[in-house]
């Protein structure tokens, strides 16, 4: 048993998340593991909704080429210094981006509704609105301050020629 003396007076208690609407939302990469599947090796994704509760989690397989192409938008759109080599998913923890959430209704009936990412796009991407004239987008306020870092390596490196994943 481990002693742990919390006063929770000033909390209020939680019973689970409704999904949020659908829409894009300012996240920030809070975890990933690498798992394996029956159909192979994949990246388990978790996502903090900055100013939200909610969590979100996504699913990239790691043999085919359209998760490869997800992850480096992921890569790209939360500023990784080097989109085009990821040595570790580890190096996009803590970074943000926007999500392009969904809800996901289960046919069936057995599983509750709940958010699906469909997109990822740069905090304060230029959008271009009817007339053709470009508006940043307002940024979801954060706690933090935004991450600086490195611009892009030119490559990856000499030594690492294939995926840490790739045989």
């Amino acid at each position: 048993m481990a002693q742990l003396n919390a006063n929770l007076n000033d909390y209020d208690s939680q019973e689970g998340f409704d999904p949020l609407a659908p829409g894009w939302y300012q996240a920030r990469v809070a975890n990933s593991e690498i798992k394996n599947g029956p159909k192979g090796d994949y990246i388990n994704w978790e996502f903090d909704i900055i100013g939200h509760p909610n969590k979100v989690w996504d699913v990239m397989s790691l043999g085919n080429e359209v998760s490869m192409r997800r992850l480096k938008t992921l890569a790209t759109c939360s500023g990784h210094r080097n989109p085009n080599y990821i040595g570790d998913t580890e190096e996009l923890h803590g970074l943000e981006c926007l999500v392009n959430l969904k809800v996901e209704t289960d046919p069936t009936g057995q599983y509750e509704p709940k958010n699906k990412i469909k997109g990822f796009k740069p905090v304060g991407k230029p959008k271009v609105v009817p007339g053709g004239k470009a508006t940043a987008e307002p940024q979801a306020k954060s706690q933090e301050p935004a991450a600086q870092t490195a611009p892009p390596a030119e490559t990856a490196p000499a030594e690492t020629t294939k995926m840490p994943w790739q045989k």
